[in-house]
């Protein structure tokens, strides 16, 4: 059902009073809005943060009291560039800085597995007392004698185990070594830096030395293996290049008469053609040049069939077996393969002759190169200086060690709080309610422990006889009473009477609805005290309780609910006048009440809008003020039939109760019904110094003490 004009016009003039909250529609403010909530729940949670600073400093200072000290040693290596030549065999140069690959590669074979491994058999260097250190036992002390003596026992022998083990295998304790060593390059310079960390400053000097000189003394064998070998692998390639081209040679002398005899049969070939231009053929000059060309053409095949046969070069004629011994072939035929094979094998012969010719001058050339530069050093590395004895730790840095715990708590302790604020479901602050809301805070009602509100009395000395006797049996949560009507909570309330005269003429806008998401919200507490304050104001107030399932309005005043014959119910259902129902032994001259009478067999039916909107609107001419305690709205859809009939519909949220998805929930649905609230108030919340600015509130400190509407886990069932 649509809502009322006047609902529509409230809701307007609802907006037109706060227009500070225009600001929402914005998503950039919203955007800013939600960091600026985050950072202050952050800082609502100062004391992870604190907590997470403290153990980074404390893990900082128990990582230096088991942390190894160590000590750096660093023996430095130049590297430089002799160019020995023919010419000048002693021209030093200095390496070519503008490849840096050259030096890095020095640097990363210092450091390889194979020199470290060579280090690893130095019995003297091994040998020495503290090489291999101790492992180090992170866990307290006090864990040997929780954990018993067996373990700790077994402990200590497996962590010898492995240490025997270690010093047994030279290539475990090369990795070892290289675990230590750290060898960088200087900038702009030729200069390598090979530095060891270790736990005794001696054997980080001896070890660094080690290297160094190793790296020396092997670099220098390398290069006499290195011109050993290149020499002999130059000899061995130029005997098969010498052995090739003899082959080569010795083939292509065996075809040198049969190649003679080609020449003369292509002559004579030559002379017969210019012959039979001039001549027939049975000219007797023709017959005889024919009769010589063919003596010729047998000459030929038969030295061709001889080398052909002969062991100088028998496996290419192998090879080629097949096309010479075809069968369909006639003599013509015959001597045009034998002429082909033996051009295309002569040819092959005499390339290979060249090729082999230049290679094998080639490898002469490089031998004598090798020869003559034999003693020659393209590279060159020596020792620069020793590395010194370290007089004072290098590890671990205590300010850096304590700068990065700090850091590392910092943020520990803020990832505690982000994820908690994250997983926070409930609302703790004014600040978050008008953020999740959008709405604007009529008042903010901070729990009011019994105790307190008791030792307020006391402290007045108000005695019983002072105290009408109706009061005596309201509830103590209800403040405008004697002892109470001055505090600091009777105030709260004042304040949110003021805030509801804000919301428009109030002689237009009498009626209020008090309604909340969940049962437990404290709604009736907020009405009966609102109702209060609006009577002690002189104004002529009614409480009209229209929670027609589980009631609570009378236990506010020390009533049962059949206190008065009729009540609400009776009202709806017809069965008697408003006036009937009135209750007015409230302890209040200005304050009348309309219970909510008999139990109901479906409240939902009562609950008429058109019916309710003429009972309010005699009510409104008899009363200044209206307060209208209705059910939960999404327990029940009661509240949602009488909203069409208010002026001012106020939200109560409880502090530390409500789910925030509730709260949306219930604003959506009342969204998809037409319908805005007034404002909201906040009640419950527990005040606490760091959240004073978040909850607008006096600053009135106390314990928790829970109470308002009371558990609703089935609601509307029989009591």
């Amino acid at each position: 059902m649509p809502p009322s004009n006047r609902n529509r016009q409230s809701n307007d003039d609802n907006q037109d009073s706060f227009d500070d909250f225009d600001d929402f529609e914005s998503s950039s403010e919203l955007a800013q809005e939600r960091i600026r909530q985050l950072v202050t729940d952050l800082i609502g949670r100062w004391y992870w943060i604190a907590l997470g600073l403290v153990i980074g400093v404390l893990g900082a200072l128990y990582f230096l009291s088991k942390a190894p000290q160590k000590f750096d040693a660093t023996a430095t290596l130049l590297v430089k560039q002799q160019t020995a030549t023919v010419m000048a065999k002693d021209q030093v140069d200095e390496m070519d800085l503008k490849s840096d690959e050259a030096i890095n590669t020095v640097a990363q074979r210092i450091k390889r597995a194979g020199l470290l491994t060579k280090l690893a058999m130095n019995q003297e260097l091994i040998g020495m007392e503290g090489f291999f250190p101790q492992p180090v036992n992170w866990l307290p002390e006090w864990t040997d004698q929780w954990l018993g003596a067996k373990e700790g026992t077994e402990t200590a022998n497996a962590k010898t185990a492995e240490l025997l083990n270690a010093k047994s295998d030279p290539e475990a304790i090369g990795r070892m070594i290289g675990g230590w060593v750290e060898v960088s390059v200087r900038r702009n310079t030729r200069l390598l830096d090979v530095k060891v960390s270790h736990s005794d400053p001696e054997i980080a000097k001896r070890i660094a030395d080690a290297i160094a000189e190793e790296y020396i003394a092997e670099l220098t064998g390398d290069r006499a293996q290195g011109r050993s070998s290149s020499y002999e692998i130059l000899l061995t390639q130029s005997e098969q290049a010498r052995t090739k081209l003899q082959t080569a040679q010795n083939a292509l002398a065996n075809y040198q008469r049969v190649l003679e005899t080609l020449k003369d049969l292509e002559e004579n070939e030559t002379a017969v053609i210019e012959l039979g231009r001039r001549y027939l053929a049975k000219h007797p000059k023709m017959i005889s040049a024919q009769g010589q060309l063919k003596v010729y053409q047998e000459r030929f095949l038969s030295e061709f069939d001889s080398v052909r046969q002969a062991a100088a070069d028998s496996a290419y004629w192998e090879a080629n077996r097949a096309e010479w011994d075809a069968e369909d072939q006639d003599a013509n035929e015959h001597l045009q393969v034998a002429r082909r094979l033996l051009a295309a094998r002569a040819s092959v012969l005499e390339s290979e002759i060249e090729s082999q010719n230049t290679v094998f001058n080639s490898i002469l050339t490089r031998m004598q190169e090798t020869d003559i530069n034999q003693k020659s050093t393209e590279a060159e590395v020596e020792i620069s200086s020793l590395a010194n004895v370290p007089r004072q730790p290098s590890s671990p840095k205590k300010p850096l060690v304590l700068a990065g715990g700090s850091i590392l708590g910092l943020g520990l302790g803020f990832f505690i709080a982000l994820v908690l604020t994250q997983l926070d479901n409930k609302l703790h602050t004014v600040a978050q309610a008008a953020y999740v809301t959008h709405l604007p805070v009529l008042a903010s009602v901070s729990n009011m422990p019994v105790k307190i509100l008791d030792t307020i009395v006391r402290k007045k000395k108000i005695l019983p006889s002072e105290m009408p006797e109706v009061q005596k049996q309201w509830s103590k949560h209800l403040l405008f009473r004697p002892g109470l009507t001055d505090t600091l909570y009777a105030e709260m309330f004042r304040n949110l009477r003021a805030s509801v005269s804000l919301l428009g003429d109030e002689r237009k806008r009498k009626i209020t609805l008090f309604s909340s998401a969940l049962p437990g919200e404290g709604k009736t507490l907020i009405s009966t005290n609102f109702a209060l304050a609006s009577a002690q104001q002189g104004k002529k107030t009614l409480l009209l309780d229209l929670d027609l399932r589980k009631p609570s309005v009378h236990k506010m005043f020390g009533l049962k609910r059949d206190s008065h014959e009729f009540g609400s119910t009776e009202i709806l259902a017809g069965l008697c006048g408003w006036r009937d129902a009135l209750f007015t032994r409230t302890g209040e001259e200005n304050l009348d009440i309309i219970l909510s009478g008999k139990k109901a067999p479906s409240p939902g039916e009562l609950l008429n809008t058109e019916k309710l909107r003429d009972l309010l609107a005699e009510l409104v001419a008899e009363y200044d003020i209206i307060v209208i305690d209705s059910a939960p709205i999404l327990a029940v859809p009661d509240t949602r039939l009488i909203l069409p009939a208010v002026d001012n519909f106020c939200l109560v949220v409880r502090a530390e109760y409500v789910p925030k998805g509730a709260v949306r929930r219930v604003l959506k649905v009342l969204d998809e019904d037409g319908y805005k609230p007034s404002g909201i108030v906040f009640n419950g919340f527990v005040e606490k110094r760091r959240l004073i600015s978040q909850n607008y509130s006096y600053g009135q400190y106390g314990k928790d003490n829970r109470y308002g509407y009371g558990s609703y886990g089935t609601y509307g069932s029989d009591d």
